[in-house]
């Protein structure tokens, strides 16, 4: 069982850096029009895409894992908000050119082939279209094996600095634009204490699985020790 393995079979709604308070805070600073069409990249569960649709946005969203689409579908039922859900692929999005108002991103990009995610971003957005992409980044220079070690966790390939996440998406048209470095949350789930989960959608007997603990001892010694080479930032990219 991998990282991605242990999120899917718990059903976390909000494993991206900063949790769901972070996603609130972000559209209190940064707001998304009523009627405005979104495409959520990596939903998960729905947490956001659902959420989005309550507040009378026109709601896609994808993820790459069916059983995340599964239970994403659930908790739109539950909740009684209508969300397109399509199973589908960041580098090879299921959508026409110029589709969408907004593109939001909760800590997908990285686990993806950046460069092609963000080229398919900028593709599926119109003309004036924003991009919000929530991202691990690496804030001082670390050692190769500390890099290989925090990569194998993750299941990523390179962890950027704010530096390279900017090329990126340079390189892709956007411009771009910074909420600055924040620091990397030491606990895994903190987030659920103060912005719990309404809806549950972990597997059954998933808490039972001894391979789950040893995925979240193993966060735990990684970040205990190697915290403070990493942070997360929001990053805007605006489409002419």
């Amino acid at each position: 069982m991998e990282y991605l393995d242990m999120l899917a079979k718990l059903g976390v709604g909000n494993a991206h850096p900063g949790g769901f308070g972070e996603t609130m805070e972000q559209l209190k600073q940064y707001p998304i029009e009523k009627g405005k069409r979104v495409l959520e990249v990596g939903c998960g569960t729905g947490r956001t895409a659902c959420f989005l649709a309550e507040q009378g946005c026109e709601v896609t969203a994808v993820d790459i894992r069916p059983e995340m689409i599964a239970k994403a579908i659930i908790r739109a039922e539950k909740l009684g908000v209508q969300v397109e859900f399509k199973e589908g692929d960041v580098c090879q999005l299921p959508f026409e050119d110029e589709a969408f108002d907004v593109v939001m991103v909760e800590s997908v990009t990285n686990f993806a082939d950046a460069q092609k995610a963000v080229a398919e971003y900028y593709r599926v957005l119109k003309p004036g279209g924003k991009l919000y992409d929530r991202e691990v980044i690496r804030v001082k220079d670390m050692s190769t094996g500390v890099h290989r070690a925090l990569c194998s966790f993750y299941g990523v390939s390179k962890i950027y600095s704010m530096d390279e996440w900017r090329e990126l998406l340079e390189e892709a048209k956007f411009d771009v634009e910074f909420s600055g470095a924040h620091p990397f949350p030491l606990m895994m789930f903190e987030d659920q204490v103060q912005h719990p989960d309404p809806v549950h959608l972990s597997d059954k007997q998933s808490f039972m699985d001894p391979r789950i603990w040893q995925i979240t001892a193993r966060y735990d010694e990684l970040v205990n020790k190697y915290h403070h080479y990493l942070g997360y930032t929001l990053m805007i990219g605006s489409k002419e």
